[in-house]
């Protein structure tokens, strides 16, 4: 595959495996049964071995992160190179798979995190961040349209992105229902997004 960037994809899946690391060296202190799944409240609902935590987690993320470089490499090589949005989408995984190993493993210490308030928190900076940079790409996927037409449906998409971003940041202060509740409005968005992209393309 000439169109795969593997040295990109060898650097962030580095970072991925790099947690294994903290984990090595908290081994002695977590406990041999680990939650790695909570309910909206944030009560741990599903548990695992240590191992699979500090070693299976941290893979896991780098076959996501495989999987992501190639649908990026791929569209790059078809539809050409958008450098800055395809690093912030290719750092995505990386970032999260350094954020929730710490959370889980802190959980496994016996922390007292607030497992709900972090996630919607990273969940919402994450949109954030992709919100920003949707306005740069020049090319809505399945959907034909010039480029001009293509950066004006993104522009909105990555307005719609930003507020999903900060409903999440705002639900982390307050009870999960909320959280609950953005969540659903995912479907909307998603919606939205298609039939506003496709308005735009029917335009002359």
């Amino acid at each position: 595959m000439k169109f795969f960037k593997w040295k990109f994809f060898a650097v962030t899946s580095a970072v991925c495996l790099l947690p294994i690391l903290l984990g090595l060296a908290l081994w002695s202190k977590l406990p041999d049964e680990m939650a790695i799944h909570f309910d909206i409240y944030g009560t741990p609902d599903n548990f695992a071995s240590k191992e699979f935590v500090v070693f299976g987690l941290p893979f896991l993320m780098v076959l996501l992160q495989g999987f992501c470089c190639f649908v990026n490499d791929i569209n790059s090589y078809h539809h050409g190179e958008r450098v800055k949005f395809e690093t912030v989408t290719k750092w995505i995984i990386p970032c999260l798979s350094i954020a929730l190993q710490i959370l889980t493993l802190g959980v496994g210490l016996g922390w007292k995190i607030d497992v709900h308030r972090a996630v919607s928190f990273i969940v919402g900076v994450m949109f954030i961040v992709i919100g920003n940079y949707l306005p740069k790409f020049d090319r809505v996927k399945n959907i034909r349209m010039d480029a001009e037409k293509a950066k004006k449906a993104n522009r909105f998409i990555g307005y719609e992105t930003v507020v999903m971003g900060l409903l999440f940041l705002i639900s982390s202060f307050l009870p999960p229902v909320y959280t609950v509740a953005c969540i659903f409005l995912l479907i909307p968005y998603a919606i939205i997004s298609i039939i506003y992209s496709v308005i735009i393309a029917k335009r002359p």
